[in-house]
């Protein structure tokens, strides 16, 4: 099974400590918490546990049609974005995928499930992984049929010019870009959702889990062509997303207030947290997440010495080792509260340099 940030229950129950003593820095959900529009809308919703959700989430697809500004043919909503991860290549069958890695570890499996041949392209750590067209056109395999990378990157953080990718859309031709958007709202400017309808060849993956700190509910969406959609819709099983998961969903999209609160606090918190890791000597990656990836120098322990001295005391943080070209010198460390941040910067200094 693939390592993933969380796993909040194990610690508990391995450390003996309640969930207000753990700070999951390994988990990127947005410090500020959940919506008040959200906690209303689910508690609103309870008497709804009753009753089978919609088949489809339909009034969710509406209202994410209107957020958006977008046909609702060119939306699906999905339990999480991974169910759509899954069910992408199990309905559009690409024989070849070209990975820009370090990525999410669920693409992989995802598409081998399928049957799909993998290829992979790294971008480099040296150049702050920055997106190099003619670099992963030439990586290209005249069978390849889809091309997959993140934007912010996860775990970089790194975030890519819409222009760019439009760019390498175009470059693509008739084979699909599937760009996983998953904390763009962190940074809105960089989405291509305004220019979905205009591009065949693009899939764009959204959740709404991460900004809006709903991880246990599981809702995500996909936007696509309205062919590509049609072809998937047709394909997924029923009643995916529950009543209380299409609530708290559409009261998301609701929550202005929230989102510029949001867009205003986690520059503040990223950047103070940045400055704090690098008087440690740390090398931290320009992010545009809710996450720093940072390179360990070598006087410092190794990334799971350091995961596992912080572990007893409550502090969760994400091991990058097992992300390809990444190795055991590098960590990604969530933006949680400011107390949660001084906390972990106070325990490092523990750890110290050998």
């Amino acid at each position: 099974m693939k390592t993933h940030g969380g796993g909040v229950d194990q610690a508990m129950g391995e450390l003996g400590l309640g969930r207000e003593q753990i700070a999951d820095f390994s988990a990127s959900i947005n410090p500020l918490g959940v919506p008040v529009e959200v906690r209303q809308a689910l508690q609103q919703a309870l008497h709804r546990i009753s009753d089978y959700p919609e088949l489809d989430a339909a009034s969710l697809r509406t209202e994410l049609a209107s957020f958006h500004r977008l046909p609702e043919e060119n939306l699906l909503p999905g339990s999480g974005s991974t169910e759509l991860i899954y069910l992408l290549p199990r309905v559009l069958r690409p024989r070849r995928a070209l990975l820009l890695q370090p990525c999410f570890g669920e693409y992989a499996p995802a598409l081998r499930q399928a049957g799909c041949r993998l290829d992979y392209f790294s971008l480099a750590p040296h150049n702050n992984f920055a997106l190099e067209i003619p670099q992963i056109l030439a990586a290209l395999q005249p069978e390849t049929d889809l091309v997959v990378l993140a934007n912010p990157g996860n775990p970089s953080g790194v975030a890519i010019a819409p222009e760019q990718l439009l760019e390498l859309a175009e470059q693509l031709g008739g084979c699909r870009l599937l760009v996983d958007e998953a904390f763009v709202d962190f940074c809105p400017e960089r989405s291509l959702m305004s220019q979905l309808v205009d591009r065949q060849n693009l899939l764009l993956l959204r959740s709404l889990t991460k900004f809006y700190a709903i991880p246990g509910l599981r809702v995500g969406y996909l936007a696509a062509s309205a062919a590509d959609i049609a072809l998937l819709a047709a394909e997924r099983q029923p009643w995916s997303l529950s009543n209380l998961a299409i609530a708290a969903a559409r009261a998301c999209l609701s929550a202005e207030s929230f989102r510029t609160r949001t867009l205003a606090t986690i520059p503040l918190l990223r950047a103070k947290l940045q400055r704090g890791l690098e008087e440690f000597g740390w090398h931290v990656f320009p992010s545009e997440a809710n996450y720093l990836l940072c390179r360990l120098p070598q006087d410092w322990p190794l990334a799971a010495e350091i995961v596992a001295k912080l572990r007893p005391q409550g502090l969760l943080l994400r091991n990058c080792a097992d992300f390809t070209p990444l190795d055991e010198r590098y960590l990604r460390v969530a933006v949680l509260a400011e107390e949660q941040n001084l906390r972990l910067v106070r325990a490092l200094a523990g750890v110290g340099a050998k």
